[in-house]
């Protein structure tokens, strides 16, 4: 998950603009998908309700048509009379969906009807009867001709009496479902369908397998089927996502419309927050490790005999192709409180690499680390240095913690004597730009003050400020400490400072920082050429 957190951050920050435009997009894909589903939802829920309208339609048809065949079937004094037919049509003024009633023989052939009077041949069509569970017989989609129109009507019969459905009820059932099925004792009988018929055998097996409603998902619609017990209707409907759209009419381009305006808002939202995320700070605490430290070692030389006595060792953070500066790690490092870690790190790795490169030296080599005041702890530093010293080897190494003169503090020098007394070197960088003086630095009893590099560069032109060159020799010597001059960038500086009594300098003049490699071979060539002269 930390890892997959970090490639995420630092995806964000090589590509900001890119990953904004990929949250708009993916803002809008999640509101229009969601505008897609509520269209869905919506559309299902019209088919629910039509499906229910259906079925109390056939429940109506049911009951009045059951109601007045029983009724007529214990008539015994049914006939093809005018009075009798007379009768059946007052009957039928009496009933909602029905339209016709009709007389049969004992081979169940028409005689006559109310709206055809007595027929001069009885008539018997050879169309299926479909005998549903609960007992009804009825023929469904029968050529009739009505009020002068040929139609397709349903019959329901009970011999020797049949009833006519009204074409317009029949027709509203139709309009409400796909399919409307026929509960029979062998099964679901197709009524009605409006899909092409090769698609009803898939869709009579899925209706037969449910004994209740459902809904379910086919593609990017769905397909609905309602029953209700105790009913021998089952309505099927499929709705695909093109139907949805058109059935929405200009719902889905209203709500498109607005996705893509809100993902465009919440684009320019997010913007300064994916600003912010990019930034260092956020994934610092997965850089602070020796596998993405990258030390250069910056030379520290005797004056007197320009030999190479130890070095700084300076620290950039690599990700990936990149390095990171001070300038810029060094916020980071402080907003995420990673001073410890950072400091930890960077002494174990400066450590390994200068034991494993550098070769036995006659006098001992100083390691400079630069530490944040947090790691000045001998609790916590103390252990790291000497584990590092220990799995190096080397008895020839001494390491000196340096602070600088603006973290100067009272509760610092109890730590600084803590390292002390375990043998390490204590240096305050930076002397003379803060704001300590004889007093603060005699209780801190440091082992070396480095002159800041500001004093050395007006050294040359004899100003007010390199004047107090002197004046900082005479503390040092005041603490039993030795000076470092810094910034260094000629020879007539280090003649000046060795004038003043500066031991030790290290700039650009005398040697840039460099990795360890470059940094071994320089010093073993310096020390060369001082066993030659």
């Amino acid at each position: 998950m930390d890892r997959l957190r970090y490639w995420l951050l630092l995806t964000i920050s090589r590509r900001p603009k890119a990953f904004v435009r990929g949250a708009g997009v993916l803002v809008a894909v999640l509101l229009v998908a969601g505008a897609l589903a509520a269209m869905v939802m919506v559309d299902h829920g019209r088919t629910a309700q039509r499906h229910a309208e259906a079925l109390r339609i056939f429940e109506g048809i049911t009951a009045e048509s059951t109601a007045l065949l029983d009724d007529l079937s214990r008539d015994d004094g049914l006939d093809c009379s005018y009075e009798s037919l007379a009768y059946l049509n007052t009957r039928l003024l009496e009933s909602r969906y029905l339209r016709e009633i009709g007389l049969l023989d004992a081979d169940r052939r028409l005689v006559c009807s109310t709206a055809l009077g007595r027929l001069a041949e009885p008539v018997k069509g050879d169309y299926p009867v479909h005998v549903s569970r609960s007992g009804l017989e009825l023929l469904d989609d029968i050529p009739l001709t009505m009020a002068g129109k040929k139609l397709k009507a349903t019959i329901i019969q009970r011999p020797p009496v049949n009833v006519v459905v009204s074409p317009y009820a029949t027709d509203d059932l139709n309009a409400r479902a796909d399919v409307l099925w026929l509960r029979t004792t062998e099964g679901l009988v197709a009524l009605h369908a409006g899909v092409e018929p090769r698609l009803l055998p898939a869709m009579r097996a899925r209706a037969g397998r449910l004994a209740a409603s459902g809904a379910s998902p086919r593609g990017l619609g769905y397909e609905l089927v309602t029953m209700s017990e105790g009913q021998d209707l089952v309505l099927q409907t499929q709705r695909g996502l093109p139907a949805i759209l058109m059935r929405g009419g200009a719902l889905f381009p209203l709500l498109l419309a607005g996705s893509l305006l809100i993902a465009a808002l919440a684009a320019g939202t997010i913007a300064p927050y994916v600003a912010r995320l990019g930034h260092l700070r956020n994934r610092i605490g997965f850089l602070c490790d020796e596998a993405h430290l990258a030390l250069v070692y910056q030379p520290l030389f005797e004056l007197a005999t320009g030999r190479p006595v130890g070095c700084e060792v300076l620290a950039r953070l690599k990700e990936g192709d990149s390095q990171w500066l001070p300038s810029v790690m060094i916020p980071a490092i402080l907003g995420a409180g990673l001073e410890r870690r950072f400091d930890h790190a960077v002494a174990r790795k400066a450590i390994a690499e200068l034991s494993a490169h550098l070769p036995s030296i006659d006098e001992r080599f100083g390691i400079a680390l630069n530490c944040f005041p947090p790691s000045v702890d001998a609790a916590t530093l103390a252990p790291v240095l000497q584990g590092a010293l220990q799995a190096s080897g080397r008895r020839d190494l001494d390491v000196c913690v340096e602070i600088t003169e603006h973290s100067l503090a009272s509760d610092l020098v109890k730590e600084v004597q803590g390292l002390q007394a375990l043998g390490f070197l204590v240096a305050v960088d930076d002397f003379g730009t803060g704001y300590s003086n004889l007093k603060s630095v005699t209780r801190l009893s440091p082992d070396l003050l480095k002159i800041d590099g500001s004093f050395v560069y007006e050294l040359e032109d004899a100003t007010l400020r390199a004047s107090l060159i002197p004046e900082i020799v005479r503390i040092a010597k005041a603490v039993d400490a030795e000076t470092v001059a810094e910034g260094i960038q000629n020879a007539r500086q280090m003649q000046l400072l060795l004038a003043e009594g500066v031991r030790y300098g290290q700039g650009f003049g005398l040697g840039m920082p460099m990795p360890v490699e470059e940094f071994v071979g320089f010093v073993a060539e310096r020390l060369a050429d001082g066993h030659r002269e």
